[in-house]
């Protein structure tokens, strides 16, 4: 394989890449086949709940990083965005761009940040130019009520250049961040009223545009983990916000957010939790509608004809090998592929080819503390992922962020370890120890 074809498809195996609907490589994992491989077809699952709904509806989704809950997303705004089901207003918003996600969040910080979003997608629809509308519009009345409100705003360092400049200056200072949310705070409800008031005009604008509704998909918010010094903390304002079915979040059009998986081990009822491509059933025996799958999710990234110059005569083994080691993990394949097309010299030798597992072992367990063997083996065991205590949730919540610890469905969901952990000695050991104390012993 020359140079320039290694390369295009090293590029090809971006990881960490969200694919557009219209995206050659984009597969639509669900719709192969009657058998599903990740329990449903959660586009069609999603734009049901709000296609259906005259009232507006509330829905909560997650899913490991990587497992392509981003690229789901946009395949149901792209479903959403065409008539004849409803022709709605999608208004994606990412959480990146518009929160800081590693410090806690508040309500302020969520409500304003869709306003502006939504403000932004409803003069755009209108054709005219939101940077110039919206010095006449929500974000210019809020400065002027919270400055109104508290004469210390405005001055100094709460200096803020226009209202519509408020929620980019909110996700960078933490100071200005603070004073709006203690000012609202304390009008907390009058600033709702406010809000929900203005997506009612914002929508009746938007079906004068030819659009049936509003939708709002706040995606990223998954990713509120902070740092190792205030992990907790940032946990725990996600937590506070959506705990309890997040009545300040419930707004007069369709919303949907993205919440941390680690909320979900706190009792959260009613999340679709997007899983793995599931390989095997519960019993361990092979499930091949989800190799399938797995084996066109790599053919989208690279053809038959390159796999077999990148791995050899044997290229279908190894990535029968390859699909095995990543657990069903969809960013996992890719990045297993990637990490073949690296090499200088292809085909891949076998130490190559088996270096790559090596590493893929070595990484995980540079990310499992010694302390999570005996609790991982009984994850193995019982296929549950069950938080013993309050002191053990860190741990646990870890292992589940980091892919450690992946989800299935087969009717209900299970859990199991990744087979990289699932090697490491110490949990071996562990579930070895389990095995032999579930074992009779003869009389």
């Amino acid at each position: 394989m020359d140079f320039a074809t290694q390369r295009t498809y090293y590029n090809r195996c971006h990881f960490q890449e969200s694919l557009a609907p219209d995206d050659a490589r984009n597969l639509d994992i669900d719709g192969i086949g009657p058998q599903k491989v990740r329990g449903s077809n959660w586009v069609e699952t999603l734009a049901r709940k709000i296609e259906f709904s005259d009232p507006p509806v509330f829905l909560l989704f997650t899913g490991l990083p990587g497992s392509g809950k981003s690229t789901e997303l946009r395949r149901l705004i792209a479903r959403l965005s065409k008539p004849p089901r409803g022709d709605f207003l999608p208004v994606l918003i990412d959480g990146e761009t518009s929160l800081d996600l590693t410090n806690p969040v508040d309500i302020p910080d969520v409500i304003a940040a869709i306003l502006f979003a939504v403000e932004e997608a409803v003069l755009k629809a209108e054709g005219r130019d939101p940077e110039q509308a919206m010095m006449e519009g929500y974000f210019t009345r809020l400065w002027n009520w919270l400055t109104q409100t508290d004469l210390e705003l405005g001055k100094g360092e709460f200096t803020v250049p226009g209202g519509p400049k408020l929620v980019a200056e909110m996700r960078t200072r933490p100071s200005l961040r603070g004073k709006v949310r203690s000012i609202i705070a304390s009008h907390l409800s009058l600033f709702l009223k406010q809000a929900r008031e203005e997506l009612e005009l914002l929508e009746a604008r938007a079906r004068q545009c030819g659009h049936s509704r509003l939708v709002v998909i706040f995606d990223s918010l998954e990713k509120l983990r902070g740092t190792s010094e205030n992990w907790e903390q940032v946990l725990a304002s996600a937590e506070r916000i959506f705990a309890g079915g997040a009545p300040h979040l419930h707004l007069p059009v369709h919303v949907l957010y993205t919440i941390p998986t680690a909320l979900v081990s706190r009792r959260f009822e009613h999340v679709s939790f997007l899983p793995m491509i599931k390989l095997a059933n519960r019993d361990g025996t092979p499930f091949p509608p989800g190799f399938d799958a797995a084996r066109e999710l790599v053919r989208r990234r690279v053809p038959d004809n390159a796999i077999a110059e990148i791995l050899g005569p044997d290229s279908e083994a190894r990535i029968a090998e390859l699909i095995h080691w990543s657990g069903g993990y969809p960013r996992e394949i890719v990045r297993l592929l990637q990490l073949a097309l690296a090499h200088d010299d292809l085909p891949l030798s076998q130490p190559d080819f088996e270096r790559i597992f090596n590493e893929l072992k070595d990484a995980y367990r540079k990310i499992v503390p010694a302390d999570a063997f005996d609790w991982l083996a009984q994850v193995a065991t019982e296929q549950y992922y069950t938080v013993l205590n309050n002191d053990h949730r860190q741990i646990a919540d870890q292992m589940l962020l980091n892919n450690a610890v992946l989800r299935y469905v087969n009717g209900n969901d299970w859990f199991d370890l990744h087979p990289a952990v699932a090697e490491i000695p110490g949990v071996k050991k562990a579930r070895a120890a389990l095995a032999q104390a579930a074992t009779p012993s003869a009389p």
